[in-house]
C-alpha cells in the first residue's frame, strides 16, 4: 500500500514515516493525502515532510491503485486520532485492505462530520464502503448511508448494519470477578461513554452494577466517575476518589491510558498499589506490561478486530451478501501486579 524501497533492502512503510515524525499513522496519511479539511500545524506538517525524505519514502495515491475505496469514521477520545486503542485496529484495517485490493482513502472523526461541508464532502467521494468506529447522529448516518452503500460498525453495535467488536459485557465480568475473588468490595469506575448515549446505560455499566447485586454489594453512584475519556479530569478524580473518608479499594479504569494516569496520581499522593488499592486497566496496550507495578487488564484483539472488519466489509462489496452479522471476538483477562488478593497483601 505505501511503500519505499531504502537502500539497505527495507521497505520504508507509511507506519515508518509515522514513528519518526511522531505523529499518529493517521495524521501522516492523511497530511500526506493533502486532506484540506484536516487541520495541522506547520510544524507537524514539516515533521512528516522531514521523515519522508530522510526514509525515501513515496506516498502512492490509493484511488488510483485499488479496486475499491472505502472511509472510515474514528472514535473521538481525549486523544483524538492518537488513541492508541482505535489506531491499533486502523492500522491492521490498513492492512488487510490491501490483500483485498480495497484502500482507505478518506479518514474522519465524529466531531469533523458535524461541519456540513466536510460532510457533503464526505458523501460525494463515492466510496464503496465505510467502516464505523463510533455511534453517529441519526441525521448524520442518513446522509452517509444515502451515498455509501456498505457499513461496517466497529464495535458499535446496530440491527441495521454489520457489526464486528467485542462483547463488553462478558469483558466487565471478567474485570469484576478478578475483584471480588481478590477480596475487593469497595470497586470504582472510571471511564467514559460514547456521543448521544447515556454513560450509565452503557454495556459497561450494566454488568459493572450487575456483578455488584450478584455479589449482594449496594451501588454506590459516588465511586462511579465519567471523565469523558479526559486525562486532566481523570486525575482530579482520583485525587478526590482517594480523599474520600470511605476510599475505594479497587478501581477499574476504562481504558489502560486511564490507568497509567490513576496509578501517577496514587504514587503522587502515596498509595501504594497493589497494597493499597488494586486498579485494572482495559485493552492491554503494549507498555502495560511494563508499568510500575505491571497493570492487570483485559486483552482486546484489535488487530483482529480491524482485520475481520476489512473482510466482512469485502463480503459486502464483492459478494453483495446481504446478511447482518454481529462478530463478538473473545477477550482475555490478564492477571499482573497491580491487583493482590488481601490475604496476599502485607
Amino acid at each position: 500500500m505505501f511503500s519505499k524501497q531504502r537502500g539497505d533492502g527495507y521497505m520504508s512503510t507509511l507506519r515508518d514515516v509515522a514513528k519518526l515524525a511522531g505523529v499518529s499513522l493517521a495524521t501522516a496519511s492523511r497530511i500526506l493525502s493533502n486532506d484540506e479539511s484536516f487541520k495541522a500545524t506547520e510544524a507537524t506538517r514539516k515533521k512528516i515532510e522531514d521523515a519522508v525524505r530522510e526514509l525515501n519514502y513515496t506516498f502512492k495515491s490509493k484511488a488510483k491503485t485499488s479496486k475499491y475505496n472505502i472511509g472510515c469514521i474514528m472514535a473521538v477520545t481525549s486523544e483524538k486520532y492518537g488513541d492508541p486503542f482505535f489506531n491499533s485496529i486502523l492500522a491492521s484495517a490498513e492492512e488487510e485492505s490491501t490483500k483485498y485490493g480495497m484502500a482507505i482513502s478518506s479518514i474522519k472523526n465524529y466531531n469533523e462530520l458535524k461541519d456540513p461541508a466536510i460532510l457533503s464532502e464526505m458523501c460525494r467521494q463515492n466510496l464503496d464502503g465505510l467502516l464505523l468506529m463510533e455511534d453517529l447522529p441519526k441525521d448524520t448516518f442518513a446522509a452517509l448511508t444515502a451515498s455509501i452503500p456498505y457499513i461496517v460498525g466497529i464495535d458499535p453495535y446496530c440491527c441495521d448494519y454489520n457489526n464486528v467488536g467485542f462483547d463488553h459485557i462478558e469483558a466487565t465480568f471478567q474485570v469484576m470477578d478478578h475483584f471480588l475473588a481478590c477480596g475487593c468490595r469497595r470497586i470504582a469506575y472510571i471511564g467514559g461513554g460514547a456521543p448521544n448515549t447515556c454513560f450509565l446505560d452503557s454495556k459497561r455499566m450494566i454488568a459493572y452494577r450487575e456483578s455488584l447485586r450478584k455479589a449482594g454489594i449496594p451501588y454506590d453512584p459516588s465511586i462511579v466517575i465519567d471523565c469523558d475519556w479526559d486525562i486532566e479530569k481523570c486525575v482530579q478524580e482520583t485525587e478526590q476518589l482517594m480523599l474520600q473518608e470511605n476510599r475505594p479499594d479497587a478501581i477499574f479504569a476504562g481504558s489502560d491510558t486511564l490507568a497509567s494516569v490513576i496509578l501517577g496520581k496514587l504514587y503522587e499522593m502515596d498509595i501504594r498499589c497493589p497494597r493499597d488499592i488494586s486498579i485494572i486497566g482495559f485493552n492491554n496496550l503494549s507498555t502495560t506490561a511494563h508499568m510500575i507495578p505491571p497493570l492487570s487488564t483485559v486483552d482486546v484483539p484489535t488487530h483482529e478486530i480491524g482485520k475481520r472488519s476489512v473482510q466482512r466489509l469485502y463480503q459486502l462489496i464483492h459478494e453483495h451478501d446481504e446478511t447482518i452479522l454481529n462478530i463478538l471476538l473473545p477477550t482475555k483477562f490478564i492477571e499482573r501486579n497491580s491487583t493482590a488478593r488481601k490475604d496476599m497483601k502485607e
